[in-house]
């Protein structure tokens, strides 16, 4: 049958009511608990794995582990307990190293001198430094040591002065004598240690100014001029011309002879000479017949070692031959002039002096 559509006054009269031609249709409801059952609600397709910041922490450090490659092995030469040197001058640790060539292998480069051009501030060395500047709490640990001495009591009136700190060390032995002054028999003859079995005297120094003298070690007075004893191993100083120097001397004492011995030498300038030291430094002839100590770094550090060997003939006994020569009156020449570890010709007292950065070359350190 025609739809009638009639229009009056713009409304619409008789209009077919569309939902009447529509079955409605009446739908089942979804059980959400048995759906969780059977439908996999967790879809990796769709939301990847998330790193957390701790694979971030755990994947640098797997990645810096890999990296680092093995420490070097260092060598103690000052017998601290602490490794400082590395013998081939660390060639065999660089050549390992990224900036040594791009290799599967390669490791990060350990110092900033030895990084290339694409390897700067990517050192362990620049890592260091950097990470000194997150511990300082760490490195700069202030520890109150507490003071266990009893106070002091008064027992009589004065002062003890002491002007620098290790200036002077005193070693005595109150129930005892020490071992170099006891009296002990080389062939029949009876003496204190120190004159009869010979003794060795060694120490790291620093001076700290180029002007001024004084003891380093001492046992009792050898150039007393009442009742002369013992031993000294001392400095002096000299100025040239503006220019500071240092000189190192060991003085013994011989109260069987009696002669005082000292470490004084021939050079190829001044001849070897029988010394009485008494301020023999004076003529400048021949203070550089001493061991000179350069006065150019005051942050130079000099091993000293100072030996009086009683088996080595006197003074008296001069080789007119060698009184020029300096490795025959330290012992290291023998009668024919050859070239030896100790000849026992020579002087009595002798010193001989390294300073570190010399120990470092002779080892094999190269600087830079």
């Amino acid at each position: 049958m025609p739809i009638r559509v009639v229009r009056r006054k713009s409304y619409f009269i008789n209009v077919l009511n569309l939902s009447q031609l529509t079955k409605p249709k009446i739908g089942t409801k979804i059980n959400p608990e048995k759906a969780r059952e059977v439908l996999d609600t967790t879809i990796f397709e769709l939301l990847p794995y998330q790193r957390t910041r701790q694979d971030d922490v755990d994947k640098f450090f797997q990645d810096f582990n890999n990296l680092i490659g093995a420490a070097p092995l260092f060598d103690d030469i000052d017998d601290d307990g602490a490794g400082e040197f590395i013998p081939d001058g660390g060639a065999a640790d660089s050549g390992s190293r990224i900036s040594e060539g791009d290799t599967p292998s390669a490791f990060i480069t350990r110092l900033d001198d030895q990084a290339n051009n694409l390897n700067q501030g990517k050192t362990l060395e620049s890592m260091r430094n950097r990470l000194n500047t997150y511990l300082g709490d760490v490195d700069n640990v202030v520890q109150e040591i507490p003071d266990q001495r009893p106070e002091y009591e008064n027992k009589s009136s004065g002062f003890l002065k002491i002007r620098k700190p290790n200036q002077a060390i005193i070693l005595r032995n109150p129930n005892d004598e020490l071992e170099f002054q006891k009296e002990v028999t080389v062939n029949n003859n009876v003496g204190p240690s120190f004159l009869m079995e010979g003794f060795t005297i060694t120490m790291w120094v620093r001076f700290v100014g180029k002007t001024g003298g004084g003891t380093l070690f001492n046992f009792g007075n050898p150039t007393s001029v009442e009742s002369p004893y013992g031993f000294r191993l001392d400095t002096f100083t000299h100025q040239d011309a503006g220019n500071y120097e240092r000189f190192l001397r060991l003085v013994v004492y011989d109260s069987f002879t009696p002669i005082t011995h000292d470490s004084h030498f021939g050079t190829s300038d001044n001849p070897k000479i029988d010394t009485v030291p008494t301020d023999i430094e004076l003529n400048a002839g021949y203070r550089y017949n001493y061991v000179q100590i350069p006065t150019d770094d005051l942050n130079e550090w000099f091993f000293i070692c100072a030996t009086y060997n009683p088996v080595v003939p006197t003074v008296a006994a001069i080789y007119a031959e060698f009184v020029y020569d300096t490795q025959f009156w330290l012992n290291h020449k023998d009668s024919d002039g050859a070239l030896v570890a100790n000849s026992e010709l020579g002087n009595r007292c002798k010193v001989e002096v390294i300073s570190r950065s010399d120990l470092l070359l002779a080892r094999g350190y190269k600087p830079g």
